[in-house]
């Protein structure tokens, strides 16, 4: 991508465009934001000010254009993460430079960041890049402070100290570069003795670059050019600063540079993926796994009506006769009462809200659908922003990105996380959504994970979506993963892994990091959701779970496993997890017949191990997800779990599928429900409720 170097002169905005110039992405200019004349620090929240004399040089240095101006606003907003535009906000003087280097340099695509810890100026910055429809390339995000020092250290760059601002650094350490091995030394032992950030990521330092691999010249400041200074507030007295005296020199350099020795990130090896999160091996696998731990994902029987051993589930509601429901859930063993309890609706599509099926477009029918939802949930007091997940099914994924642009007009602020795959859905439905509602209204920036820029952390967002939602105190939701290269966000092409191994690896480290960053981990999943397309069998689940049991050797999730005719990126393997530290009320049956006739007595067994489930479980089936093949058996597969369903009974859900691989011999028809039960219905909407 054609690509403008957002600069503060600071070391880690200067290494993110090594970064860029690495992976090949094109460096058209630099972008600067300076504090106004004879202002030397502004305590901006926002940007590195100290220095800032030196950025036109650094410019010159590296050849390229340099677009600039001055910073007129001023921090606002400051207890929150998120951003919205707010007039004399200085984020707002971002947006004015990124626009100025659209009309100087219209081809440009992204902008480049040097974030590494800062979730307030990661969002701010993806805010107005969003807006300017600008990638955000961070590619030192969330990596390890201390590998990233080293990395520069070793790739040449000499970055100085021009701001101290904590314990173990003061005025005599202005002017030192991190290239003298005795600072680098002292940095790295504050780090281990104080938990500074070695990289400055905490305010603890700020720097400026006076030479680097990509510069054509080096910076020189000739004796006397600067002194350490106090802040010039007089309030901080462990405050201290560079006053730059003069423009520095260009220095020819006596070597051509060399290439910065990065990690590989490119090519078939990844290497700096491996060493920081190893493929599964199968040597690795049969050491976490044993024969008994399918378990997890079969569920098997002789019968003709097989119903598997984990327990229950079955009923309906995709947009049938039964139209749309809303259910009360249970989140966990504190939330017994209205005010805490997690909403979950039945299957969503124009059927089930009456809206006819003759839409010009997927999008244009997606749009529709969710005007009448958010119509239908005012109805009962709630509103789209209360939706925490979203389960996406579309019949045709060529118009994956006209849907997300509808999809997107109705969410706006942290999105709810969302699953999006490709079902045979029935004829004149296009989108089919199943919602998850938390209990109170909308998500704080607390409960959400939205990382939209690319990285070499995880996978970044690849649409309005959040990466994770945190429904209650004790349940977290997390998106679809794919097996994407992060900094590239393609498919991976590792030589010694098949693609399903490649992708599952990549998508496992994409997961992981995300649970980890909302305080959770692998030991707390309950329900996987694997979702694959042809030719990916079901021995991934066995992977699956190894990776899991990497950090939580002891855990017994429950897995379902489906195959559908496409992912979204034509990815092989999606997944979707379900943490919880308390019990989810979860419980699967899968059930199989040779003929459609067996249907009313496959669902009379279901209903007999619901009614089980409840007895142990204490409670009632309060929502079920039925994932069947083939498609075309839908409507009789809804007649027979409709005549299961009380009065009252949960919110019920469809999901057509290409194979569901039960164990055992390939029927005919196979089922698989998948079931929330909660301790007592608080509202009683049942399936006779339409819109």
């Amino acid at each position: 991508m054609r690509v403008v170097g957002l600069v503060s002169g600071g070391k880690d905005s200067i290494w993110n465009l090594h970064y860029c110039h690495h992976l090949k992405h094109e460096i058209c200019c630099l972008a600067h934001l300076a504090p106004p004349e004879g202002v030397l620090e502004m305590d901006s929240y926002m940007y590195q000010t100290v220095g800032s004399e030196l950025v036109t040089s650094i410019a010159e240095a590296m050849g390229l254009p340099l677009v600039r101006r001055c910073i007129a606003g001023a921090p606002k907003r400051l207890d929150s993460a998120e951003y919205a535009p707010e007039e004399g906000d200085e984020v707002e003087d971002l947006t004015l430079l990124l626009q100025d280097v659209l009309q100087a340099f219209p081809g440009v695509e992204a902008v480049s960041c040097g974030a590494i810890l800062s979730d307030y100026q990661r969002c701010r910055v993806e805010h107005v890049c969003g807006r300017l429809k600008l990638k955000v390339l961070a590619f030192l995000w969330r990596q390890e402070q201390p590998l990233l020092l080293r990395q520069m250290i070793a790739g040449g760059l000499d970055a100085r100290i021009v701001k101290v601002a904590c314990m173990g650094l003061d005025q005599r350490h202005i002017g030192r570069s991190i290239l003298e091995s005795n600072f680098a030394a002292h940095l790295f032992g504050l780090g281990q003795k104080w938990g500074v950030h070695v990289c400055g990521e905490g305010g603890e330092y700020e720097s400026a670059v006076f030479d680097a691999p990509l510069y054509r010249e080096r910076l020189a400041l000739p004796e006397g050019a600067w002194e350490a200074i106090s802040h010039p507030s007089g309030d901080a007295d462990d405050v201290a600063l560079m006053a730059i005296r003069e423009v520095p020199k260009r220095e020819e350099k006596e070597d051509v540079p060399s290439e910065p020795q990065f990690e590989d990130y490119t090519g078939s090896h990844l290497k700096y993926y491996r060493e920081t999160y190893p493929p599964m091996t199968r040597e690795r696998i049969d050491e976490l796994i044993s024969p008994q731990d399918s378990s997890c994902w079969q569920r098997c029987s002789s019968t003709a009506a097989e119903i598997g051993h984990q327990g229950g589930a079955g009923a309906s509601d995709a947009g049938g006769a039964g139209g749309a429901a809303l259910r009360s859930l249970r989140s966990g063993a504190a939330a017994s009462s209205a005010p805490g309890a997690l909403w979950a609706t039945s299957s969503l599509d124009v059927r089930a809200m009456q809206l006819g099926s003759s839409w010009e477009s997927a999008a244009a029918e997606c749009d529709a659908l969710l005007m009448a939802i958010a119509e239908w949930l005012a109805l009962k007091s709630r509103h789209l922003k209360d939706v925490a997940f979203a389960e996406v099914q579309v019949r045709d994924l060529s118009c994956f990105e006209e849907v997300n642009a509808a999809y997107a007009k109705h969410f706006v602020e942290n999105p709810p996380a969302r699953v999006c795959i490709e079902t045979p859905l029935p004829p004149g439905v296009q989108v089919r959504l199943r919602l998850l509602l938390r209990p109170h209204e909308g998500a704080s920036a607390r409960d959400a994970l939205r990382v939209q820029s690319i990285s070499t952390w995880a996978m970044a967002c690849i649409g309005p979506y959040s990466q994770a939602q945190r429904l209650a105190p004790d349940l977290l939701c997390s998106s679809g993963v794919l097996g994407l290269v992060p900094h590239s966000m393609a498919l991976p092409k590792v030589e010694d892994l098949t693609q399903a191994q490649a992708e599952l690896w990549l998508l496992m480290r994409s997961l992981l990091a995300v649970l980890q960053v909302m305080g959770s981990g692998f030991q707390e999943v309950s329900l996987a959701q694997v979702y694959v397309t042809a030719g990916v069998g079901l021995e991934i689940c066995q992977e699956v779970l190894a990776y899991f049991r990497q950090t939580a050797p002891e855990l017994m999730p429950l897995i379902s496993f489906a195959e559908v005719p496409r992912l979204p990126k034509g990815g092989c393997v999606e997944i979707t997890v379900m943490c919880s530290s308390d019990s989810l009320g979860i419980r699967i049956a899968e059930a199989s017949a040779e003929r459609p006739s067996q249907l009313p007595a496959l669902a009379q067994q279901l209903r007999c191990m619901l009614e089980r489930e409840a007895q142990d479980i204490g409670g009632s089936l309060a929502a079920l997800q039925v994932q069947f093949c083939p498609a075309d058996a839908e409507s009789a597969i809804q007649d027979a779990m409709q005549a299961i369903a009380a009065t009252d009974g949960p919110a019920l859900s469809y999901m057509p599928v290409s194979q569901l691989h039960l164990a055992g011999r390939e029927p005919t028809l196979q089922l698989r429900c998948i079931g929330r039960f909660s301790d007592v219905f608080l509202v009683k909407e049942a399936n006779d409720v339409h819109v």
